[in-house]
């Protein structure tokens, strides 16, 4: 008797890890910027938040100086910020991708935007904008924080898109 009840705790516990850890299919209908897109999934619009990626904003005014290492020209960070979302647009504008959440970050931030690693033909494109430098690692708990941070030390070290201007 013990043992059924250890097996369908253990059950539900893995069930409920599931839910998170489920993946989604949609198409890219807009790039907000370059961490944030609308993707329709199943005929509903969804916006989706790149988990643990951080590109710098559009607009000057809302960059913060040393956010980008000791980068704190923000008028060129709001240029990065706009190439981020141009290559974003190049990248993902209607295309198929797959959506992959993480049961450490929850399935919606405070925004009400889902949270997710986006993928195009099996690249994670969250992990190419750090490697081609056009985002930071946002520190929080994922499951590939330490993979991202490594691919940002590398784009930082080899001074790839707007490490070129950290000192």
């Amino acid at each position: 008797m013990r043992l059924l009840h250890l097996t369908v705790i253990l059950a539900l516990v893995f069930l409920g890890c599931l839910e998170y850890e489920r993946v989604e299919k949609g198409v890219v209908v807009d790039v907000v910027d370059g961490d944030t897109i609308i993707v329709k999934i199943d005929g509903k619009i969804e916006k989706v938040r790149l988990i643990g990626v951080d590109t710098p904003e559009i607009k000057a005014e809302q960059n913060k100086p040393y956010e980008y290492d000791n980068i704190t020209n923000l008028t060129l960070l709001a240029e990065w910020g706009l190439k981020a979302k141009e290559f974003a647009e190049s990248y993902l504008d209607n295309k198929n991708v797959t959506l992959e959440f993480d049961p450490m970050t929850g399935y919606r931030d405070r925004y009400g935007r889902l949270l997710a690693y986006v993928y195009v033909n099996g690249t994670d494109f969250n992990a190419l904008l750090l490697k081609e430098g056009y985002a930071r690692v946002y520190v929080t708990k994922f499951k590939k924080l330490e993979y991202y941070l490594k691919l940002q030390e590398i784009a930082m070290k080899e001074r790839r898109g707007l490490w070129k201007y950290a000192s």
